[in-house]
């Protein structure tokens, strides 16, 4: 872009040493005209890379936000589940007590998800308590605001959600009903910090944001739920993105900010860095322009050298693909988490064609002290749209294996979430859960390449029972296990580590088991030169493998 601009014609000496009538130019004049076509350029370039920064930071932030909203809605579920469950155990029972305070008790409490619980039973337009847990409601079937909320309870075919509090929201109230035939209402409760401010979440979808919780669609002080800042920095300066999110017959309202540069510094440095380069080449284009003057023959030979100053100014764009790096690596785990008696390594390269980012990716969860899942992943297509639903789908089976689903159940629940027709994407996916005890590794997979382990020099696909991708079909999976020897490894792909344009898969499946025969000691190292070994350290397309060995 800079090189074929007007940078380019400055440094042809003999344009600029003569005037429209034939006479050569005087020293000033040439000065004064290499000075202000350069600066306009040079204006005009980091003008170009701070909006384009600009764009991109906008970009960042929309596809961050929309992770963080992914992320609540996958919370609301938290929530609604035991209400909905406990109303069917207490419609099967007629309103038993005990059962109600097996099903809400361990989550009543200080510390817990609700600060209170109470059952009622609906006689005609009226409701009485059956048995309560934990404070006093503030939403009673007395008050205003309670009989209302019981009410709308009644009629609603979702749970339904009322702020309670004189001046401002001190707990959020909720309450499920059977629609169609009313006989119980399930009430709980869930308090908010007196100064609404909550610590930054640890998922990695609220990193670098500052953000607002509303209930409802307003975003005023009367409405706020949590926040990460003070509330004298309320409502948030700068660029917003504001997300609504599902929450029983209301929404709740994401509004957030970056905090800090999403994209990495070099992308507002690099304007500065454009504009001082800038400024020196017109330096440098006058003094060799006012020289030329008086040496045509020397201006010409520095023609040369201003033309491959300016061509540097090309490769400055290059940057922009870093950028679409950056994000895709904002999407993937920062660090894999420790496990005693685990190795874990893991490796994502993007594709050497193209700026947009893929949907490759894979995830390692620590369910609890002896259980550990895992997930790799290729989400079709490339671009914001693909990393979008990659995020989505990432985040969402994590909150289903910390819940305790197991894998055939987790690709169940995902493929009734994504719709080739609605998303205008599918995805490949292979989801482990180990036993550190037993060694035994149960898979599922939704059409994903099989992973391979190799033990004692050998080398061996795993035959899993392949389902259908996700977004194809709703449908069910079945499960595979596998019990891993101490020393073994397991490593789980996407296609771009074994893919090759002009060849089959099964040539590219063969050359991997070759490669990943005898493991050394680091698998960092492992990883590092199977993949130089099968991409040449250029692939095609965008690549994740994850290995883990058993000590």
């Amino acid at each position: 872009m800079v090189s074929s601009g007007p940078p380019a014609r400055t440094a042809d000496p003999a344009g600029l040493s003569r005037s429209t009538s034939g006479r050569p130019l005087t020293p000033l004049a040439v000065l004064l005209v290499v000075a202000v076509v350069g600066g306009l350029i040079t204006v005009a370039v980091s003008w170009t890379a701070w909006t384009l920064n600009r764009r991109n930071e906008r970009s960042l932030l929309m596809v961050q936000t929309r992770q963080a909203a992914a992320v609540l809605t996958a919370s609301v579920l938290t929530i609604s589940d035991p209400l909905a469950a406990t109303l069917q155990i207490e419609e099967a029972t007629n309103g038993d007590v005990e059962a109600f305070g097996r099903s809400m008790g361990p989550l009543v409490g200080a510390g817990r998800l609700f600060v209170s619980a109470s059952l009622y039973r609906v006689s005609g337009s009226s409701t009485a308590v059956v048995t309560s847990l934990g404070a006093a409601p503030l939403l009673t079937p007395e008050s205003p605001s309670g009989g209302l909320l019981l009410r709308r309870a009644l009629t609603s075919p979702a749970f339904v959600v009322a702020g309670a509090g004189v001046d401002r929201i001190e707990r959020v109230g909720y309450a499920i009903a059977d629609p169609a035939a009313p006989r119980f209402v399930v009430h709980a409760e869930r308090a908010i910090p007196a100064n609404r401010l909550v610590p930054a979440l640890s998922n990695p979808a609220f990193a670098n944001l500052d953000f607002a919780t509303y209930l409802g669609p307003t975003t005023s002080l009367a409405t706020l739920a949590t926040t990460d800042v003070p509330l004298s920095r309320l409502p948030l300066d700068g660029d917003t993105v504001t997300e609504s999110i599902p929450f029983g017959d209301t929404t709740l309202t994401l509004v957030a900010a970056a905090h800090g540069h999403l994209g990495g510094p070099l992308g507002w440095q690099l304007p500065w860095i454009l504009l001082a380069g800038g400024l020196a080449l017109t330096a440098a284009s006058a003094t060799v322009a006012v020289r030329s003057t008086r040496r045509r023959g020397e201006a010409e030979r520095d023609a040369v050298t201003i033309t491959g100053l300016y061509a540097t100014l090309d490769g400055l764009y290059a940057e922009q693909r870093g950028i679409a790096e950056t994000l895709q690596r904002a999407l993937l785990p920062r660090t894999n988490p420790e496990i005693p008696g685990l190795d874990i390594a893991s490796r994502y390269v993007s594709g050497v064609q193209g700026v947009d980012i893929g949907g490759d990716w894979y995830s390692v969860i620590a369910v609890d002290d002896t259980h550990v899942g895992f997930v790799v992943g290729d989400v079709s297509g490339r671009g914001v749209s693909a990393a979008t639903v990659m995020a989505r789908l990432r985040f969402t089976m994590r909150a289903y294996l910390l819940e305790g689903h197991p894998p055939d159940a987790v690709l169940a629940m995902c493929s009734r979430q994504l719709d080739l027709a609605e998303d205008g994407h599918f995805a490949t996916v292979l989801i482990g859960l180990a036993d550190l005890v037993t060694r035994e590794v149960v898979l599922a997979n939704a059409g994903h390449l099989e992973p391979l382990v190799v033990r004692g020099g050998v080398t061996e696909y795993v035959a899993t029972k392949v389902g259908l991708p996700l977004g194809v079909d709703p449908g069910a999976y079945l499960t595979t296990g596998v019990v891993m020897e101490r020393g073994s490894v397991l490593l789980a792909f996407t296609d771009g580590l074994v893919e090759r344009r002009g060849e089959s898969l099964d040539d590219g499946l063969d050359r991997l088991a070759r490669a990943a025969v005898d493991p050394p000691d680091s698998l960092d190292d492992y990883l590092t030169d199977l993949v130089g070994r099968l991409t040449g350290h250029a692939s095609e397309d965008d690549l994740a493998v994850l290995a883990l060995r058993w000590l």
